[in-house]
Formats: C-alpha cells, sequence, structure tokens
C-alpha cells in the first residue's frame, strides 16, 4: 500500500471510530412534572420517549406529587447523579429557580415545560398562556353578548403558567368587555376533586352565574361535575385549558364549551429534540432562555372534529 492510499484509510478508520463513538454515546435524562399521573403529563412523557427512542437514552420520569419541595430535592438527586439534561415542570417558579441554576451551573442544561423560572435556562417550550387566556376572554365575552357574571378557578399561587392565563383572560375582559363583572376567583390546586369544592362554593353565593375559566382541564371536569350536580350545567358557559382527550369529550357531549387544545405530544416532544440538540452540540445554550411558544387551538362543539384521533392525548 503506497503512501497516499495509507494516509487515505488511517483518516477513514479515524472517521469510522469517531462515529462509531458518537454513536455509542450515552445520556441519562431526567424528567419531572408537578405531577405523573395528569394527562397532560403523560402526553408530554410519551412526544419525549418517542424522540429519545432514535438515540442511547435512558430516560427516567419522577413524581413531585404536586410538591414544589419534592422537585427541589429531586433536581438535587439527579444533579448528583450526574444526570445529562433534564425537563423540569416547576410547580413554582420561584421555588425552583435555584435548583435550576445549580443544574446550569453543573453543565446540565434544563428544558421547562409551561412554567419557567426567574433565571436563565437552556429552553422553556410553552402553551402561549396569556394569548390564549385573552382568547378565551374574547370567546366568553362575545358568548356573553358583553353582560354577565364569571369566575375564575385559578392555579396554585407561584405556577406561572396559571397566573398567565388568568391575567391574559382578565385583560381580554377589561379591553372589550367592562360590563362583564368577575365575581369569584379561586385556587383548586389544577385538581379535579378540589375545583369541585370550588365550584361548589361559587354556585352557592352566585345565583346568576353566566361562565366560568378553569385554568386547566381538570379543573374545568371538576366544575362540569358540580355545575351538572346542582342542575346548572346549561346555565354556565364552562371553559378549560390544555384540551386532553377527556375534555374533548365533553365538548363534543356539550357539557364544557371550549378548551385552549395544545398539542402536548409535540410539547414535549419538541422539549426532547431540544435536550438532544443541546447535548450533540446541533445547538448552543445561549445567555438567556429561549422560549419555544406550542400556538392553541380553540376546540368548541363547533370545531373539535378537527382534533385528530393520534393527536388526542
Amino acid at each position: 500500500m503506497n503512501r497516499a492510499k495509507s494516509m487515505l484509510f488511517s483518516v477513514a478508520l479515524s472517521v469510522m471510530a469517531t462515529g462509531a463513538a458518537q454513536a455509542q454515546t450515552a445520556y441519562k435524562i431526567g424528567y419531572i412534572p408537578t405531577s405523573i399521573g395528569q394527562a397532560l403529563t403523560q402526553a408530554w412523557r410519551s412526544g419525549a420517549e418517542k424522540v429519545f427512542k432514535e438515540s442511547n437514552v435512558t430516560f427516567q420520569a419522577y413524581d413531585a406529587n404536586m410538591k414544589a419541595e419534592t422537585q427541589v430535592t429531586l433536581m438535587d438527586d439527579l444533579i448528583n447523579q450526574g444526570y445529562n439534561a433534564i425537563i423540569l415542570q416547576p410547580a413554582d417558579a420561584a421555588a425552583l429557580t435555584a435548583s435550576v441554576k445549580k443544574a446550569e451551573a453543573k453543565g446540565i442544561p434544563v428544558i421547562t415545560l409551561n412554567t419557567d423560572t426567574l433565571l436563565p435556562h437552556a429552553a422553556n417550550v410553552t402553551m402561549d398562556d396569556s394569548g390564549s387566556g385573552y382568547l378565551i376572554g374574547e370567546k366568553i365575552g362575545e358568548s356573553l353578548g358583553g353582560k354577565g357574571n364569571v369566575a375564575i378557578i385559578q392555579s396554585p399561587p407561584g405556577a406561572q403558567a396559571g397566573i398567565d392565563r388568568e391575567k391574559g383572560f382578565r385583560a381580554a375582559l377589561a379591553k372589550s368587555y367592562p360590563n362583564i363583572k368577575i365575581v369569584g376567583a379561586q385556587n383548586a390546586l389544577w385538581v379535579k376533586d378540589k375545583a369541585i369544592e370550588v365550584m361548589n362554593s361559587f354556585l352557592q353565593v352566585n345565583k346568576d352565574l353566566d361562565a366560568v375559566f378553569a385554568v386547566n382541564d381538570n379543573m374545568a371536569e371538576g366544575a362540569t361535575i358540580a355545575a351538572e350536580s346542582a342542575g346548572r350545567l346549561g346555565q354556565i358557559k364552562i371553559w378549560g385549558f390544555n384540551g386532553q382527550k377527556s375534555t374533548l369529550t365533553l365538548i363534543e357531549q356539550g357539557k364544557i364549551t371550549g378548551t385552549a387544545y395544545t398539542n402536548a405530544f409535540n410539547q414535549g416532544g419538541t422539549a426532547a429534540k431540544y435536550a438532544m440538540e443541546l447535548l450533540t452540540g446541533v445547538k448552543k445554550k445561549g445567555a438567556k432562555t429561549e422560549i419555544i411558544v406550542v400556538p392553541p387551538f380553540a376546540a368548541t362543539k363547533d370545531t373539535v372534529a378537527q382534533i385528530k384521533a393520534e393527536d388526542r392525548w
């Protein structure tokens, strides 16, 4: 073998070895939602797993049981175990900021879902919370003819996604429908059972309640159960947020008026792709959090059929 051919052969072997090493690179990626058992967080997980199946990734999910302090402990555990990236849905923006900062300082990129934290990190893949809240405010205002009484079923304090949804909703009413009165606003912890309790209290003190905006679908479903039990479901327009499969079914049945639907499979997959692009060097982390907004769709009885079966989570 002459010298030129020998050099080419050596270069080829080097390239092959490098490619094989890259293909064999294993990554550990953690997923910490507020709770594993929610339709939304399960859909995010499914979307991410579909992406990670194409790579050498160990993807582990952890249940924080709706507690920010548990998420802080889990973040410390994943940092100490040398995870390569973390996908996080913070239960409380302020409470998780230090944990995210610690992970990033160790070279572990953090991609947040919906609720962001207070300091820069890799990325936030989010629904259009404020814009969708505004959209729902306009829909409710229009359907009520600009007059009536509405109530808000809120997220827990510190959950920025819920805060932004409510802020957008209130802004729409203030701008376009000043004669609509917000007669109540109460936190239902994101969950159906608590929302039933909250809705019952709204019904007891408001004999003329025209509409309810629940800042997630679980709470909208709870509001529906309470209103139906009280015999007032037909009098109250109920809107949710997220677009989970069970809520879409209730919209088709005429029990829930509408929801701001987002394809959560795509949202989880987007977070996973971003993590892999960072880890493989396709992307470089910037000085600011990259915000990736997943657009919503107003799902009502007239439009819900446009959402395909495979996109229902």
